[in-house]
């Protein structure tokens, strides 16, 4: 539906007093972007016009209804071709709009071990973290742990990376179970007893006694007795909860686009919270939704298609899922209820 809409054939320049569509979708062709919305209103009228590829839509304001994003993987970057990366190559270098994160983390970290002499132990461990300014207390996280999983599971920080790891009481020695490998910032504060949330990003597992291996799967020699060997049999989180809020000015860069979260007016986001339980081997699933996020977004990249927007004002997530194979996540679905911009710009590529 339009309102005064009036075109140009010969080059291409549509323009509407006001504008409402219903059912409009944009996909790309190799079926890792699907975004669909139930209805656009455009009460200020749009524009449509040739671009330097491709075409633009331009608004003064739009609001969206029922929007719903699904995101495919895989996800991530190439296996790098060191053991250790350098630290302009880590994620957490592009993650410095958490350091202003205030709230919790739950969990409990499960762990099938196959000890000598004691056989299969399973150590369940309840993790209680709170967060401020974007970093945590690791030092204190540890004197929490229970007195007897405490015994068994370690956290330490060593060089530059932060490492939990698992070990025999008395006699027995020490296994990385999951490092993160932490900046030169993230390890001057190290020094101090914590670490910033956005070191969280850049784990490696272990998964077995053997010596972490950057070499695929396909491509290592197994030994008929490795099975017998293993000594971590399983290595599961469970019972994730987690409730953040951001809220100072923040942003993050998205490829060549920009996201800034927040303004002088308003958090950034607010009432983000997250259930689930991730594992080595097989499924999993993180499901969450957040009470409002604020954002100015600069030339966002949504496969074809390109967005920009002074502000970009999400009033309440109502679903966030995250789906896993074992630890790597393979697909983000969205569902949003109302989503409103203004100065409102979407390149559909050519």
């Amino acid at each position: 539906m339009f309102e005064a809409l009036e075109g140009r054939l010969d080059s291409l320049h549509w323009k509407a007093d006001a504008a409402s569509l219903g059912a409009a979708w944009l996909r790309d062709d190799a079926g890792k972007i699907d975004l669909a919305v139930d209805r656009v209103e455009l009460p200020r009228g749009t524009v449509l016009v040739r671009a330097n590829r491709g075409v633009e839509i331009l608004s003064p304001h739009v609001s969206f209804s029922e929007l719903r994003l699904t995101v495919k993987g895989p996800f991530g970057r190439p296996r790098a071709g060191s053991h250790a990366e350098p630290t302009p190559g880590l994620r957490q270098e592009q993650l410095r709009f958490l350091d202003s994160l205030s709230g919790r983390i739950y969990l409990t970290l499960k762990v099938v071990l196959d000890l000598p002499v004691l056989g299969l132990r399973t150590l369940d461990q309840q993790l209680r973290v709170p967060i401020q300014d974007g970093s945590l207390d690791f030092r204190a996280l540890e004197d929490s742990l229970d007195w007897l999983e405490g015994r068994f599971l370690d956290i330490d920080f060593q060089g530059e990376r932060l490492v939990v790891r698992w070990k025999v009481p008395i006699f027995g020695s020490s296994h990385d179970l999951i490092a993160w490998q932490l900046d030169n910032d993230a390890t001057t504060l190290a020094s101090f007893g914590k670490v910033p949330v956005r070191s969280l990003a850049d784990f490696k597992v272990v998964a077995g006694d053997d010596k972490p291996s950057d070499k695929p799967k396909s491509e290592r020699t197994l030994k008929p007795d490795d099975r017998k060997r293993k000594t971590l049999q399983a290595f599961a989180i469970d019972a994730i909860d987690i409730a953040w809020s951001l809220l100072a000015p923040r942003h993050l860069e998205v490829g060549n686009g920009l996201i800034l979260f927040g303004g002088d007016d308003s958090p950034g986001m607010v009432d983000f919270k997250v259930t689930g339980a991730i594992n080595d081997k097989g499924p999993g699933a993180l499901k969450g939704k957040i009470g409002s996020v604020d954002t100015t977004i600069k030339d966002l990249a949504l496969g074809p298609a390109s967005l920009s927007a002074d502000r970009l004002h999400f009033d309440g997530i109502d679903q966030l899922e995250v789906t896993f194979d074992g630890f790597r996540p393979i697909a983000v679905a969205v569902v949003i209820h109302r989503v409103t911009a203004t100065n409102f710009k979407l390149t559909i590529g050519g």
